[in-house]
Formats: C-alpha cells, sequence, structure tokens
C-alpha cells in the first residue's frame, strides 16, 4: 500500500507535539498547557492555526477548554467497572449498593440519583424481554456520581406485570439488590447475556452524564434469564470513555456440565495407558510407590475387549478412566468373598486437571448403580496400603475398610467396599454413551 508523502498540516503538527507530551507525561493530568498565543510564537504561525490544533485535542477528550484560564490537560480518574460482579453476593448495608461500597473502598465519595416510572419500552428493550405490543416497562432510571461527577447511567427496565407493588418501584436503593427482589418475586436470574457497543453519545447521554466534546462511551447492554429462558431484565449502562475502564475477569471452567461415559474401545488403549501414566507421574511426585511400575498394557486391553474399561469425556476430552469387573483378586479376597455377588473397581484415574469437582465420586456413583442394576450385593475396590490419604477418600464416600491385607509383591491390600446402588449424588452428572 503506498504511503502518502504529503506533509501534515501544521496544526496537526501541533496537535501531535502535544498529544506526545501528554501520552509520555510530560504534560500531566491538570497541566496547564501555553497560551494560543505561546503555540503560535513557538511555531511561528498564527493564533488562528494554534486554536486548530488545539480544538483536535479538545474533541478528542484530551484536553479541557476553560475560559478565560487557558487549556489543560483532562485529569482522569477511571472508575473500574466489573460487569461480571453483578451476581456477586451483595452485602445487607442499608447505607450502600455495591457500587457506593466499591467507592469507598478506593477512598472516593459517591452518590446517585434514582428516578423510577412506567414508560413505552423502546424497539430495543421491547425485542430484549420479548414484550408483546402495548405492554409497559418499569424502569429505574440511575445516575451515578464519584467526587461530585457524573460517572455513569444505569438504567434498569422490567416487564410492569412482574415488579407492580414491589420495592423496585420506589425510587430508593434497594440494598440487597433487584436481583434479589426479582427471585423473592419468582423471577431469579441464573444468566445473563452481555453486548457492549463503543460509539458517540447521544444528546440525552451528553446532558446527564455532563460529557464535553469528543467522550466516546462504552455501552453494557444486559439481558438477565430465568432458570426457564425469560428475559426478565434488561439494563442499559452509558459509560463515557475518559471515565472508566471495564474489567472482565474470565475463567475456563474444569469440567462442562455435561461429561458422558463411554465403553473403550481398541483405540483407546494408549488414551488408557496415558492416564494411567498420568495419575502414575502425579503419585511419584507425592512420594509413595502406588503404580510406580509399567503400565500392563495387555490386561488393559483385556479388560476393553470384554467391555470391562470405561472413559469419561468432557466436550469429547478424554478426562478420566476406570474398569469395573466381577473379578476378585484371589490375593486379597476370601474364597467366601469371591463368592459373594459383587462388581469390582479397578484403575480409577481422573486427570489432575479436572481433580477437585467430584469427578472420581461421581465414578464410584456410577459404578454402585451399574453393580445394582446387576443384582449385585456389593461394590469392592482395594486400595493402595501406604496411601492413607487415598484410604480417607474411600472411607468419606461411604466405603467400609474390610480389613487390610499384606501380601509379598503387592504394594495393594486395602479392601474396601459398600453396598451396591448405594449412591452420595455428589459430583457431575455422567451420561452413558454408546462405545464409538
Amino acid at each position: 500500500m503506498a504511503v502518502s508523502s504529503r506533509a501534515r498540516a501544521l496544526y496537526q503538527r501541533i496537535a501531535d507535539k502535544i498529544r506526545s507530551d501528554i501520552a509520555d507525561g510530560t504534560l500531566g493530568p491538570g497541566a496547564r498547557l501555553p497560551t494560543e498565543a505561546e503555540i503560535a510564537a513557538e511555531w511561528e504561525t498564527t493564533r488562528s492555526t494554534a486554536v486548530q490544533g488545539l480544538r483536535v485535542l479538545v474533541n478528542e477528550g484530551l484536553i479541557v477548554s476553560d475560559r478565560p484560564r487557558g487549556y489543560f490537560v483532562r485529569s482522569r480518574r477511571p472508575m473500574v467497572y466489573r460487569p461480571q460482579a453483578e451476581f456477586m453476593k451483595r452485602p445487607l448495608s442499608p447505607e450502600m449498593d455495591s457500587f457506593l461500597d466499591q467507592m469507598a473502598q478506593e477512598g472516593r465519595e459517591a452518590g446517585q440519583h434514582i428516578e423510577v416510572s412506567v414508560v413505552v419500552p423502546s424497539q430495543e428493550v421491547r425485542r430484549r424481554l420479548q414484550l408483546a405490543d402495548g405492554e409497559l416497562v418499569a424502569v429505574r432510571r440511575r445516575v451515578r456520581f464519584i467526587d461530585g461527577v457524573p460517572y455513569n447511567t444505569n438504567d434498569s427496565h422490567f416487564p410492569l406485570d412482574l415488579v407492580q407493588g414491589s420495592e423496585i418501584m420506589s425510587p430508593d436503593d434497594i440494598a440487597r439488590g433487584a436481583n434479589v427482589v426479582l427471585a423473592e418475586l419468582g423471577y431469579e436470574q441464573v444468566r445473563a447475556l452481555d453486548e457492549i457497543q463503543v460509539r458517540m453519545p447521544t444528546p440525552d447521554e451528553s446532558d446527564r452524564l455532563q460529557l464535553g466534546p469528543g467522550t466516546p462511551v462504552g455501552v453494557h447492554l444486559c439481558t438477565g434469564y430465568t432458570e426457564e429462558g425469560r428475559p426478565v431484565r434488561v439494563v442499559t449502562n452509558v459509560l463515557p470513555g475518559d471515565r472508566h475502564v471495564i474489567t472482565y475477569e474470565r475463567s475456563k471452567p474444569k469440567l462442562s456440565a455435561n461429561p458422558t461415559i463411554r465403553p473403550a474401545v481398541e483405540s483407546d488403549l494408549e488414551t488408557v495407558v496415558n492416564l494411567w501414566g498420568h495419575a502414575a507421574s502425579w503419585l511419584r511426585e507425592l512420594g509413595t510407590e502406588q503404580w510406580q511400575y509399567p503400565p500392563r498394557a495387555e490386561r488393559i486391553a483385556e479388560n476393553i475387549a470384554a467391555g470391562e474399561c470405561w472413559i469419561v469425556e468432557d466436550e469429547g476430552a478424554p478426562v478420566a478412566t476406570v474398569t469395573v469387573d466381577e473379578h476378585a483378586d484371589p490375593d486379597f479376597w476370601s474364597p467366601d468373598e469371591a463368592a459373594d455377588s459383587a462388581l469390582y473397581v479397578h484403575r480409577m484415574v481422573v486427570r489432575r486437571d479436572v481433580s477437585g469437582l467430584e469427578l472420581g465420586s461421581a465414578l464410584l456413583d456410577w459404578a454402585s448403580t451399574r453393580a445394582a442394576e446387576q443384582g449385585k450385593q456389593w461394590l469392592r475396590l482395594d486400595a493402595w496400603r501406604d496411601n492413607t490419604d487415598l484410604q480417607a477418600y474411600y472411607a468419606n464416600r461411604a466405603f467400609t475398610h474390610v480389613r487390610t491385607v499384606d501380601v509379598a509383591g503387592r504394594g495393594s491390600g486395602a479392601l474396601f467396599q459398600r453396598p451396591a446402588g448405594r449412591t452420595r449424588n455428589v459430583g457431575p452428572k455422567l451420561t452413558e454413551t454408546p462405545a464409538h
């Protein structure tokens, strides 16, 4: 792409120089700029050219004109705006809402002005609330102030038939939050759709927020939905660009809401071996001898062929494995016990990046249910003898310690069982699917 070699106009170069001085801190917030006459003299130009350059910066929102005192670098002390804070627990302080509390923590004086009215909704609000023609909304219009300056507006719209007669209709702060009032009315919001636009303000927004020239706004539109998918609240937050930093904190869920469990197939052998090796490495870091030997791939392959090895997947990725069979290890279980009707759990592995979510508990519940469906009396397992944490894990999940057997050459031998069909209903619900 060709670059123009035409020199920038002088007023633009004047603006460039002052803009650069603001950016590098030479001119700090509140600093007074040279006068129009001083700028004209420095650049050997006319006063009107100097004024033209200064107007560029005024329109960009970098400086303000305060006649007759002169031009000053706009002071910016932005408020940190956190959209994700909406569903956080609210303090029950009658003196402050979350906004006032946040500003007090930052050492700033905050206030707000609230108006409530019943209006015909705009097309934008009607569409988001899925209202029919003629339906009205209650709107809580709020201007929030920091240190006496209007910082943002927060207009919350509710279907009138949902909130008529409630605290939402009063122009006072609701200490516990409008979301809680909606929940008390039977319309709890469990999810929200956030939309963010950046544009120049409307005349009404400029007036409410006392915006100077060249100040863009961010508009955060939030639509709240109930568990049934009904939209019950639309909030429009208007955030002047020179007064806000929009901050999102995001984290990737360790596990989705719909993990599945399926029988392993021949091509899954490497996956199961890798999961086992992953667990062995973690155990080695803990200083235990458990599973510190090469994986017995031939035995795993036999379990797969017999339909006894299972894989848990989350969004298509393998995150756990377990083997469930009718094999009572003769080194551990007596002939009489082996004659009992039971299923035995082996090689239960949960990947470490999904640990702490009770996926192991869910696997044990699944195996217990499977045992009951097959008419078994017990769900059994043998645990490593010197891994007391693992033994406590099973004891805390309704398993009874039968005894510990010390067999030469075997590290396992702590025997546990619980009645088939017993579940704790802890952890994610596993959906069983066919083999791939």
